[in-house]
């Protein structure tokens, strides 16, 4: 399959991965393309590969078949400095373990950026404190991060990432461990810095309905193969949900919005 690289800022095709010592493959046959500034769900039950293809595009794993292009070029030629100036990566968890100021945590992001002795430039310290002010951060700029509570800790991450200055952020599954105002707040804060910076978000999300709201296509994974890939409005359906999580749902409809709730297992 000829994918058109000059459109995509990540393309994958005919991706296949099987860990070493086991006989099944992991991902079979994977592709798909991603364009600068879409918001991407990478969506799937648990065991579907959603893991295992983060590690792949991010170049944390190499011994892969098929093609990984980022910006064009494979992603097995490029240093880690070099993806680090593309892709930051928003983790589903975080253990705070030393007690770096909340400063010091974020302008970890510039590291791919700071000169060999370690010397943080006026420049990467206006990208820290423009980072901090876009999530909140900068309200508890100088405490210990590992005294954050949980929704605090997640906006010091993406304010991590942010400082990186990249042009894609990966985020596994966002909103763990999150209460439901927190969820939306990140949620909506992410949305709209991406739409600011005209960053392109891949999000491992497991609720279609967060799909729904905070997405523009989806990537759907299914035992390791792709099972849907598209328009988030246009894939998204009762069947899929049957197929990809076996669940019997209905879809509620109202006010323009749609949501889907489970009905029983399928």
């Amino acid at each position: 399959m000829e994918l058109n690289t000059n459109e995509c800022i990540l393309s994958v095709d005919n991706l296949h991965f099987t860990y070493p010592r086991s006989k099944n493959e992991v991902l079979r046959g994977v592709s798909c393309e991603i364009k600068k500034g879409e918001r991407v769900a990478i969506l799937g039950s648990n065991g579907a590969g959603k893991s295992t293809f983060f590690n792949l595009i991010t170049g944390l794993i190499t011994d892969y078949k098929g093609s990984i292009k980022l910006k064009g070029k494979e992603i097995n030629s490029m240093s880690r400095n070099d993806i680090a100036q593309i892709i930051s990566f928003v983790p589903q968890k975080h253990e705070p373990m030393f007690p770096f100021s909340v400063k010091d945590f974020i302008l970890m992001g510039r590291y791919s950026k700071i000169d060999a002795l370690g010397n943080p430039s006026k420049e990467d310290m206006e990208a820290v404190v423009r980072a901090a002010e876009e999530t909140g951060a900068i309200r508890y700029f100088d405490r210990p991060y590992n005294e954050l509570s949980g929704g605090e800790i997640q906006l010091s991450i993406i304010a991590r990432a942010l400082a990186q200055e990249t042009e894609v952020i990966i985020l596994d599954e966002p909103n763990n461990h999150l209460d439901f105002k927190n969820q939306f707040t990140v949620f909506n804060l992410i949305c709209d810095i991406s739409k600011k910076r005209n960053v392109t978000l891949i999000m491992s999300l497991h609720n279609p309905n967060d799909v729904l709201l905070f997405s523009d296509k989806a990537i759907v994974f299914n035992n390791g193969v792709v099972a849907a890939n598209g328009d988030v409005s246009q894939i998204l359906n009762l069947k899929l949900l049957s197929d990809v999580f076996g669940v019997n749902a209905v879809c509620i409809e109202q006010n323009g919005y749609k949501a889907f709730l489970p009905h029983s297992l399928a």
